[in-house]
């Protein structure tokens, strides 16, 4: 596909109401994968009850640099909670179909989900688990210490994933978006994407964490990781947290 940019933009343009199926009243998606039958649920401490050190915006944003390396390190669980919660969490949910979360999104549509790896998070075993923000929750779908290895070949930045505390990986559920604003939904799944990634950037300076955005890895290997849906799901951007200073 030689000009494959100018084709998205072309076809991505707003508004196209012939590509919109809120207007042809076709049933909304879900705002939320289902659980899968049999899984185990876990309950994350409420965002309200965890403090943090305040840490400025500026000192925040001035702070952060690429990575080539972490050391091996560790988060709590109430931090993976803080993090979760700032990344994709609820503040307010008006109705069933007007919610309001930590980062914006266009039409409020959300069409972003978020799995994640565990390295080394006190209480969880390694293994891929998904959030599940409207009871803020994590639903464990695979236990296994292999997968940070599997995680880091897939995303080619073995010494950053492999020593992780937790890597993240935002999956793009495109037909939330589209559903409501025709083709143009496409922009936004992989725009919300970096405000995700921004936002984890800036939580993790106040937990004393780096983080290492990526978005060149492997899609078939990803996909094949987290068991995803090729036609439906589509893995969009990775973001790996950790420390490059070896804890004591």
């Amino acid at each position: 596909m030689k000009n494959a940019g100018r084709e998205f933009i072309e076809h991505t343009r707003y508004p196209d109401f012939t590509t919109v199926d809120l207007i042809q009243r076709v049933p909304e998606p879900p705002f939320e994968l289902a659980v899968p039958e049999g899984s185990k649920v876990i309950k994350l401490p409420g965002p309200k009850r965890i403090k943090v050190p305040d840490v400025a915006v500026r000192e925040a944003i001035e702070k952060w640099e690429p990575v080539g390396f972490f050391s091996r390190s560790s988060i709590t669980f109430k931090e993976l909670s803080f993090l979760l919660w700032c990344t994709q969490g609820f503040r307010k949910i008006v109705s069933e179909h007007i919610m309001l979360r930590n980062v914006p999104s266009s039409g409020s549509r959300y069409p972003i989900e978020t799995y994640f790896v565990v390295g080394e998070v006190d209480g969880l075993n390694t293994g891929l688990y998904r959030f599940l923000p409207r009871s803020h929750s994590i639903v464990v779908l695979r236990e296994d210490s292999d997968l940070p290895f599997a995680m880091g070949t897939a995303s080619m930045n073995f010494k950053v994933v492999t020593r992780a505390a937790v890597t993240f990986l935002w999956v793009g559920i495109p037909y939330r978006s589209t559903w409501a604003l025709g083709n143009r939904g496409y922009r936004s799944v992989l725009i919300e994407a970096g405000h995700i990634c921004q936002a984890l950037i800036m939580a993790s300076a106040c937990i004393g964490c780096e983080v290492h955005p990526i978005d060149l890895f492997h899609d078939e290997l990803v996909r094949n990781i987290a068991n995803l849906d090729p036609e439906t799901q589509w893995p969009v951007y990775i973001g790996a947290v950790g420390k490059t200073e070896r804890e004591l």
